[in-house]
């Protein structure tokens, strides 16, 4: 029986592509438990995975990729721009763009669910945001995350090689966080409690043990990723259905 089902846009932007590791990690280690719906570029195929992950055994959705505090993006082609209309991107894939895939009329088709957003600013709690509307809506727990830096930009100071080490140690935090907690039928606030001590623990790495010259920005961006994280809804929800 499936017990995370993940969404994972497909980026050829490359831009999502680190994420990979969760996907190649879980597959090794939880099998059938873990089912990873990577979309293609049309409407249909988005479609399709919301379906999928509705009718899913899981109870666990797992979300991986873009977003803002009011939706979550889908996939974006290789040639995709914000100068070519979206019904150019309908028409041809090689220029798709779904800016909004996962938004309030559709979050409801998690109802009965948890979900995990692996995604920037999806931790606010405001009245339009993804996840009040996710517990409006019926879903039973949401998980969100404040900024995650991931993409460089040239006044964010921190630099393109500091961004890669920050996107392995992520990775590494969170693969290994849903398979504890997978395999130990962990309730919501144990998976975040998890993921705050390997965040600690890598900290503690960096600054006890590296001469990394990016240490200094690299414990500070975990520290606020972990803090950052907000959970919405039952936060005593264990992860695999039918547990107590």
């Amino acid at each position: 029986m499936c017990k995370i089902f993940a969404i994972y846009p497909t980026d050829q932007q490359e831009l999502t592509e680190f994420l990979n590791q969760i996907d190649d990690y879980l597959t090794e280690k939880l099998n059938n438990d873990w089912h990873c719906y990577k979309i293609g570029f049309n409407e249909e195929d988005h479609t399709n995975c919301l379906k999928q992950a509705k009718e899913s055994s899981a109870k666990f959705i797992l979300f991986m990729g873009h977003g803002k505090s009011n939706c979550l993006y889908g996939s974006c082609a290789k040639d995709a721009s914000d100068f070519i209309t979206p019904d150019a991107g309908y028409e041809n894939e090689q220029y798709y763009k779904n800016e909004y895939f996962i938004h309030k009329d559709n979050i409801g088709s998690f109802c009965n669910k948890i979900f995990f957003s692996f995604s920037c600013n999806s931790n606010e709690k405001g009245t339009n945001s993804i996840g009040r509307k996710a517990i409006e809506n019926g879903v039973l727990s949401f998980i969100g995350f404040g900024d995650i830096p991931t993409d460089y930009i040239k006044t964010n100071n921190f630099s393109k090689k500091a961004i890669d080490l920050f996107k392995g140690l992520i990775t590494k935090i969170i693969k290994e966080s849903l398979f504890l907690a997978i395999i130990n039928n962990y309730k919501v606030y144990e998976l975040v409690t998890l993921i705050k001590i390997l965040a600690d623990q890598e900290m503690q790495k960096l600054i006890l043990f590296s001469n990394n010259r990016h240490k200094k920005v690299l414990v500070e961006r975990l520290y606020a990723f972990k803090t950052d994280i907000e959970i919405m809804g039952n936060r005593y929800e264990p992860l695999i259905a039918g547990s107590k």
